[in-house]
Formats: C-alpha cells, structure tokens, sequence
C-alpha cells in the first residue's frame, strides 16, 4: 500500500473502530426501538400529527428547553460548593450545556462531570456525585409532580410505587454504609471502573456528605423550578401535537412517571424506553390515538435531547479553544469513561 493510500486508510479505519465500537451498539438498538415504535403506530398518522404541530408554539419550547439545562447548570453549582472548590458559575453552566452533546450515548449524562474536571480543579469523583445527588432529588420532586395525576388512574399507582422504588433504591446503594460494601465488591470487578476505585470511592463519599448537608437542600427550589419547566416543555408539546386533548396535569403524570421509570433501563438516554413508555401513557391516560401520542413522544425528544444536542456540539468547538483542548474530542471522553487517564487542559 503506497503512503498516500495508508494516509487514507487509517482515518477510514478510525472512523469505522468508533461507529462498530461496542459502546454504540445500546444507541443503535434504542434508535431501533424508535423506529419500529413509529412503524407499529402507523407511520402516516405519526406523520399527520407532526405536520399539524402548531409552530407559534416554538418559541416558548425553545426557552423552556434551554432554559432548563441553564437552570441545571445552576444547581449543579450549588452542590459542587460543598464538596469541591468552587468552579466559576460560567464554567459549570457551559460544561452542562456542552455536555449535552453526548447525552444520547452511553452514559453520556456524565459528559459535563468529566469535562469540568478537566478544566477546573474539582475532582471527577466529586463532580459526578454532584450530578448524581442533583439527579436523585429531581427524580424525587418528580414523582411528588405525579402525584395528582396519579389520582385520577387507578393504573398508576404500579407506576408511582416502580418511580419511587428505583430512586430510593439507588441512595441506598450509595448512602447506607453497609449495602456500600457489598456494591464496592461487585464494582471493583467490572474490567471498566477496576482502575477508576479512586474516583468511585470519591463518588460515594461525596455523596453521603451531600444528602447529610443541609445546604443541599437550600437551593431545592431550583430543582421544583426545572421540574415545572420539563413538564410544560412536554405539555407544550402534546398541546401543538394534539390541541386540548391533554391538560398539566395529566401531562406532569405522564412525563413524570416515563421519565423516572425509563430511568432505570440500560438504554442510552432512556432513548427508546421513555418514547414507549410516554406514547403508551399518552394512550391510557390521555385518549390519544397511539399514532398521535407517538408522534408527541418523538418531537418533545427532538425539542428537548435533539436540540440541547446540537447546542452542545456547537460548544465543544468554544471549549476547546478557551480551555486550550488539544486533541480532545467527545470520543475521548467517552474512553475516559472505561479507563483511559484525563489529559491535562494545557495539552501536556
């Protein structure tokens, strides 16, 4: 092979390493359960129902959904103060958006913790930690969302007690001291966070210094502020898909429960999982056409993950050049992610 063609060739082979790497393959099998999710609900009325969507609409689902990820930023601030030095404010509300870039991946909900580390001096236990007890009270105040709507089915209460189970589950894996132990076992074997002890140790201390402190419930508000904007994200949505079919608050049931119930599924973003689980809500809860609800669990995923996407990846270009990011890509930090050591902000 001549050293133009060699030259060719191995960009060509990188690419096609990164789009077959095993970590690709729950986005493609959650991309897959979309499509056949719009297939079985009849693809021309899916498509009938989006051509309706009422456009006057977009503006306030612009400002509620990049409103939201602001406000994310903000309250994750507030928790890395207690167990970190203190990241500028700037800098955590860009990396939360940036981070956005990769939600839809693989534990890409992470994104934003591993590139603040990189940039600031908090340690990448404490950032994750940090989004995870963020994480854990908003799935709480979520549920409490629900809890009108709830009311009104007598379906719901398997999906109230299946949200409110999962998350409770999950601080007593990370907070009871003993159940810890055993957990720490099992995860010290896992080939991907064998050489990571450090930061996971870190994690769960944090995260025990977290729940115990009374300040990290002293800007909670923050949180019932994103919750009441994720629901009427979702409820303007539904409202430009199929006008007065759905009030608040059986949009608040609904979204509520699918997103904390999807939660807990292996698929990347709850991708797949929260578009069943919300069309076929949609359908119990609010009597729309299954092609319909569809529809409106596919745009409020485009209104809500597709365009933070798409602000994020436009801001990894700003990251890279402020915080000197040579050679880094969002690729890369998902190889931080199985093991591979961060590199320095100044390149070295």
């Amino acid at each position: 092979m001549s050293a133009g063609a060699a030259m060719i060739a191995t960009p060509a082979r990188t690419l096609r390493q990164r789009v077959l790497s095993p970590r690709r393959i729950p986005l493609g099998l959650a991309l897959l359960v979309v499509g056949s999710l719009i297939v079985a609900s009849n693809p021309s009325q899916v498509g009938t129902a989006i051509e309706r969507f009422h456009l006057q609409d977009i503006p306030i689902i612009l400002g509620l959904s990049v409103g939201y990820y602001v406000l994310q930023g903000v309250r994750w601030w507030t928790l890395l103060r207690l167990v970190s030095t203190r990241p500028p404010l700037g800098d955590t509300i860009l990396m939360t958006l940036t981070g956005q870039a990769t939600a839809l991946l693989p534990l890409g909900e992470l994104t934003r913790a591993l590139l603040l580390a990189r940039v600031s001096a908090v340690a990448v236990g404490s950032a994750i930690a940090a989004v995870t007890v963020q994480e854990l009270l908003y799935s709480g105040l979520l549920i409490a969302a629900a809890l009108p709507g709830s009311s009104r089915y007598s379906f719901a209460r398997a999906g109230v007690a299946l949200a409110l189970g999962g998350t409770l589950l999950v601080i007593a894996l990370l907070t009871v001291r003993p159940v810890w132990r055993r957990l720490r076992i099992v995860v010290a074997r896992l080939p991907m966070l064998r050489s990571r002890m450090v930061a996971v140790d870190r994690l769960q201390v944090d995260t025990v210094v977290l729940f115990e402190n009374w300040r990290t419930y002293l800007w909670l508000w923050i949180s019932a502020v994103q919750a009441v904007m994720a629901v009427s994200l979702f409820y303007f949505v539904v409202g430009a898909v199929a006008p007065g079919r759905v009030d608040w608050v059986t949009a608040a049931f609904v979204y509520s429960i699918s997103n904390v119930a999807s939660a807990i599924t292996l698929s990347p973003g709850s991708l797949g999982a929260f578009e069943a689980t919300t069309a076929g809500l949609l359908v119990a809860a609010g009597g729309l056409p299954f092609g319909v609800a569809t529809a409106a669990a596919v745009v409020h995923r485009l209104a809500d993950k597709g365009l933070s996407a798409v602000i994020g990846a436009s801001l990894f270009v700003v990251v890279r050049r402020r915080h000197r990011l040579r050679g880094v890509s969002l690729f890369e930090l998902a190889d931080t992610r199985s093991g591979r050591q961060p590199t320095p902000p100044d390149g070295s």
